[in-house]
């Protein structure tokens, strides 16, 4: 008999983010949300975020993006107390 799995990893959508989030695009990159704005439509507002380095300490400065912009970039992200 088949037992059933949870999906391990999937693509962060505009419920899941939250700061502390550590998402990876198809590449390995990986970043760590810092902050998001939000206006009174969600997808309106802005997220800031650090990319992250092999032992997960920032990299680069920070980047700021539409939510929109964000999610349309493919980011994925892990389920809770999965590694990514």
């Amino acid at each position: 008999m088949p037992t059933k799995r949870k999906a391990t990893i999937g693509k962060a959508t505009e419920r899941d983010l939250k700061v502390g989030l550590i998402c990876a695009d198809r590449e390995g990159n990986r970043i760590r949300i810092d902050r998001i704005d939000n206006n009174a439509d969600r997808s309106a507002g802005t997220i800031a975020y650090h990319f992250l380095n092999d032992e997960l300490r920032v990299q680069e400065g920070i980047q700021e993006r539409s939510i929109e912009q964000f999610l349309a970039q493919g980011w994925y992200m892990a389920a809770s107390g999965m590694p990514l």
